[in-house]
């Protein structure tokens, strides 16, 4: 979930997530964040309502309100009983947009000392914002596409663009993902449109090129020699629940 304009996609992304997980292998405890940044302790059968509909998708909010503090080492405590909640070994923060791709939900586990998938606090701020990331890619020599940044309250037009820019372009929020803010302008009218939409999330947006050309994704690493054959004799089935059930009976 999470406070961002993104809430919903967050959503369908952890159900995604928690669906794929092996659960003979992990405890699945899902902690929902609702828009007003409440975190709400549910399990996996009911933390979600309308699930399957990206619209109508929410969190249950007859959950538990938890709270994770400093030093905890991964112990959530109940907001209003104190009650404490078992410890998690690991986090896997499903968060889009701000205060979940930005660093901020990063920082606060590494402050409670819980470990977490994915980048950590610097990686996640540089490339949850589109201006910076570029900019640094670009001083370390990585091609990126011809963008045009542009900030609340200053003043711009069309003409700006397209003196850098050759249409048709897209505009989209700084600070925020790929589905929500984010319009492709062709004429004068659209882009008065797209502004008006991004600023809604962001005071910074950007107006990049449509790259007409495929893009081919290089590895900055050089060619690692090939790995030597799994030995396939050595595959073994992992047996069922009910294979290990018969065998302890």
């Amino acid at each position: 979930g999470g406070k961002s304009a993104e809430h919903e996609v967050s959503l369908q992304s952890a159900r995604n997530v928690i669906e794929a997980l092996d659960k003979e292998k992990y405890e699945v405890i899902p902690i929902g964040i609702n828009k007003a940044g409440k975190w709400l302790l549910s399990n996996t059968s009911n933390y979600l309502l309308h699930s399957n509909d990206p619209k109508l998708i929410k969190l249950n909010k007859s959950s538990k309100e938890v709270s994770l503090v400093v030093q905890s080492s991964g112990t959530l405590t109940d907001i209003h009983s104190r009650e404490t909640h078992g410890k998690m070994d690991v986090i896997f923060p499903v968060l889009h947009g701000p205060y979940g791709e930005d660093g901020s939900i990063q920082g606060l586990l590494k402050l409670a000392g819980v470990p977490f998938v994915g980048a950590s606090v610097l990686g996640s701020a540089i490339g949850m914002d589109k201006d910076v990331m570029k900019r640094l890619l670009k001083e370390a020599g990585i091609p990126v596409a011809k963008f045009v940044v542009l900030r609340f309250g200053e003043s711009f037009s069309l003409k700006k663009i397209t003196d850098a820019l050759s249409l048709p372009v897209f505009i989209k929020p700084a600070n925020l993902g790929s589905s929500v803010g984010i319009n492709k302008v062709r004429n004068e009218k659209e882009f008065k449109n797209a502004l008006r939409d991004a600023f809604q999330y962001d005071s910074k947006v950007l107006d990049g090129s449509v790259l007409l050309n495929p893009v081919r994704c290089l590895s900055p690493f050089p060619p690692f020699p090939p790995l030597p054959p799994f030995p396939t004799s050595q595959i073994q089935s992992r047996p069922t629940q009910s294979a290990r059930a018969r065998r302890s009976m």
